[in-house]
C-alpha cells in the first residue's frame, strides 16, 4: 500500500500549556506548514488515558485545539482529528501489531523505561504503559504515514514502529509503506528558578500561555541566570525561549546584542530580563487574544475535528480492511 499522510504527528489533550509546550510541541508543526508539507495532527485522547480518567481528558480537548490554532496551526493546511474518533480500528490494528513485538522488546523501549524509573513501577503501572509503543504504531501505520516529526528522545518509537511493520510486511506481504523521521531539534527548556525543564509542577519556574502581565513580569525578575562573563545551562534556555518568542529579526538582535555584553563582563541580566519580558508578554498577548476568539465559537472547533476526522476514518478503513483480508479475517 501507498504512502496517505504526508506527516504526521500527535498533541496530549492537556490545558494551561506553557512556552516550553510550544516551543517544542507546536512550532515544529508551524514550521512544517511554512515548508508546504501537509501535516495531520491527532489529539491523542487515548495514550492520556494512561495516567488521567477519559472524563477529565475529554474536558481539555477543545481547549488544546484552541491553543495549537491561536498558536499559529493553519487549519487549511492542517487536519486535525480525535484519535478516540478512529478507535474501533485502532484497537484492531493495535491487536494485530502486537503480536509481532515481544513483551521483553517493549521493556526495552527507553521511555517506558524511564518512566518505569521516575514515578511508576511494575507491581502498579497499567498494561496501557506496556502497549504504548503498539498504540503509537497503530497511529502511524493506520494513517499510512511518511514522516513523522519527532526529537532525539522519540526515535525510538519510530524504530519500534518500522520493526513492527517489517515483520508484518515480511509474513503477510508489503502492506504498511515504512514511516520515516523527520527529526527536529530537542529543546531542553529549563525552570526559570528551580531544578529541572520547565514544567507545571513547578509553576513558578514555568511561564504559562494564560499568565497575566504582571505574573510573567515577576517570574522573569525572579528568574536565575548567570555572573559577568559566565554563560550556564539556565541562561542559555532563557535565550532560547526569549529567541523562540520574539516575533521580529531586530528583537533577537537585540536579545543577542545583550548576551553579547554579558559575555564581555558587562551587568546587563536586568536588561535582559526586561527584555526577555517584553518579548514574551507581546507574544502571549497576541496568543490570548486569538484564543478567545476562538474559543468563543465551540462549533468551530467541533466543526475541524469533524473534517479531520472524515480523513482519519477514510485513511483507517482503507488499511483496515486491505490487513483484514491479507489476515484471512473477511
Amino acid at each position: 500500500m501507498k504512502y496517505k499522510v504526508e506527516v504526521l504527528t500527535g498533541i496530549r489533550p492537556t490545558n494551561n500549556l506553557t512556552v516550553a509546550n510550544y516551543l517544542g510541541a507546536v512550532a515544529p508543526i508551524i514550521e512544517i506548514q511554512k515548508q508546504g508539507m501537509s501535516p495531520v495532527v491527532f489529539v491523542a485522547d487515548l495514550h492520556a488515558i494512561t495516567d488521567k480518567e477519559p472524563a477529565i481528558i475529554r474536558q481539555c480537548v477543545h481547549g488544546v485545539v484552541a491553543d495549537y490554532i491561536a498558536l499559529g496551526v493553519e487549519p487549511k493546511k492542517t487536519k486535525i482529528y480525535l484519535q478516540s474518533d478512529i478507535i474501533g480500528e485502532l484497537a484492531t490494528l493495535t491487536t494485530f501489531l502486537a503480536r509481532h513485538i515481544t513483551v521483553a522488546e517493549l521493556l526495552r523501549v527507553p521511555t517506558l523505561k524511564d518512566k518505569l524509573k521516575v514515578n511508576m513501577h511494575p507491581e502498579t503501572a497499567n498494561t496501557l504503559l506496556l502497549l504504548y509503543p503498539v498504540l503509537m504504531a497503530a497511529d502511524i501505520l493506520l494513517n499510512r504515514a511518511k514522516k513523522i516529526p519527532v526529537g532525539e528522545d522519540q526515535l525510538a518509537h519510530i524504530e519500534v514502529t518500522r520493526m513492527i511493520a517489517k515483520r508484518f510486511n515480511k509474513k503477510y506481504g508489503e502492506i504498511f509503506p515504512l514511516p520515516e523521521v523527520l527529526q527536529v531539534k530537542s529543546l531542553r527548556i529549563l525552570s526559570l528558578k528551580g531544578e529541572g525543564k520547565m514544567s507545571k509542577t513547578n509553576p513558578e519556574g514555568a511561564i504559562f500561555l494564560t499568565d497575566d502581565p504582571k505574573t510573567v513580569t515577576r517570574k522573569i525578575n525572579s528568574a536565575e541566570t548567570a555572573f559577568e562573563g559566565v554563560m550556564n545551562e539556565k541562561l542559555e534556555s532563557h535565550i532560547l525561549i526569549a529567541n523562540g518568542l520574539a516575533k521580529t529579526e531586530l528583537e533577537r538582535d537585540e536579545i543577542n546584542a545583550i548576551i553579547k555584553e554579558h559575555k564581555d563582563g558587562k551587568p546587563v541580566m536586568g536588561k535582559f530580563k526586561q527584555l526577555f519580558a517584553i518579548v514574551t508578554l507581546n507574544f502571549l498577548k497576541e496568543f490570548q487574544i486569538k484564543r478567545a476568539a476562538v474559543m468563543r465559537d465551540p462549533s468551530y472547533i467541533t466543526s475541524l475535528l469533524k473534517e479531520g476526522r472524515e480523513v482519519a476514518q477514510k485513511n483507517a478503513t482503507e488499511t483496515i480492511e486491505k490487513v483484514k483480508e491479507v489476515l484471512r479475517f473477511i
